[in-house]
């Protein structure tokens, strides 16, 4: 006489045949579930798994700088707004290489480019149009008037000494 039996054996079932003296076998079945989900697999191999859909960014809360790919070796990251799907396995990946941008060495010599805004007269700027005054000129003007605007800031009043009531 034989007994069947199905048994939980860790992420398994297994379908055992006991018999007398009760010397059994097992055979392992992978567990089949109702549901499906959707895995996404970490850089370190563990396996994360989510019964109902999911933005890529919420994942990514937990996971700054990286991305998730639809394979481990995967070049472009799926944008945040991505819905990962059920039934599918995704991973994530180390984050993007940040690429430097490239820098003119003139440029990187002279100090880069600056933009300004300035405001000048209508005379200033006539005279610079009939290059009466150069650009230098206007700006270096502009300077001066800025900081002799910031004395009165840096005013500090004379004060005498107050004598004591030690008489």
């Amino acid at each position: 006489m034989a007994i069947f039996s199905w048994r939980k054996m860790g992420n398994c079932l297994g379908h055992c045949v006991i018999r007398p003296p009760f010397i059994g076998s097992c055979i392992r079945f992978p567990e089949t579930k109702h549901e499906e989900v959707l895995q996404v697999v970490k850089t370190d191999g563990k396996v994360l798994e989510f019964s109902n859909p999911i933005l890529v960014k919420d994942i990514l809360v937990n996971f700054s700088g990286s991305g998730i790919g639809l394979t481990k070796e995967a070049i472009e990251h799926l944008p945040p707004s991505y819905e990962l799907k059920l039934g599918n396995v995704y991973h994530i990946l180390p984050p993007a290489p940040v690429i430097s941008p490239v820098v003119d060495r003139e440029e990187e010599a002279s100090g880069g480019v600056k933009r300004i805004k300035v405001v000048i007269t209508k005379q200033q700027l006539q005279q610079l149009l009939t290059k009466e005054i150069s650009v230098e000129e206007v700006l270096l003007g502009l300077e001066q008037k800025s900081s002799s605007l910031d004395s009165p800031r840096n005013w500090k009043p004379k004060l005498e000494s107050i004598p004591e009531g030690f008489e």
